[in-house]
């Protein structure tokens, strides 16, 4: 912090000052904290809840399966305290699964094209 030497003079207007900032910053607390509250309350009303079935079939996996990796922590679900049911948000199942997402094993025909023209070739396993 700098220190300075203030002189008597000078107290006043160093603590008007300082008031001024207060009162700013204040100002600016209370302006984002209303943005804060405004935008939570807009996650809470935009955010829907979807059951077992819907999660099953944006998985593409069997409801035991969905439920186990919910269980393990695996997917993003939510249980109500006190309730047997899982609960899921869509949007972030739907991350979850492109997050996973794997690549395709089959090749493109452009890649194929480049390993014929390489001049690569499967081996056999019995040649000696």
């Amino acid at each position: 912090m700098l220190q300075e030497v203030l002189t008597f003079d000078e107290l006043p207007g160093a603590v008007s000052s300082l008031v001024n900032l207060v009162r700013d910053l204040t100002n600016e607390v209370r302006e984002l904290r209303a943005q804060l509250t405004s935008e939570r309350n807009n996650r809470k009303s935009a955010t829907q809840f979807i059951g077992m079935v819907e999660a099953c079939n944006i998985l593409g996996k069997a409801r035991a399966t969905v439920y186990n990796l919910a269980r393990d922590g695996k997917i993003p679900a939510y249980k109500i305290p006190g309730e047997k049911a899982w609960r899921f948000i869509e949007s972030e199942l739907v991350e979850h699964v492109r997050g996973y997402k794997r690549e395709s094993s089959v090749m493109s025909f452009s890649e194929m094209e480049a390993d014929i023209s390489r001049g690569t070739r499967a081996k056999s396993i019995n040649r000696r």
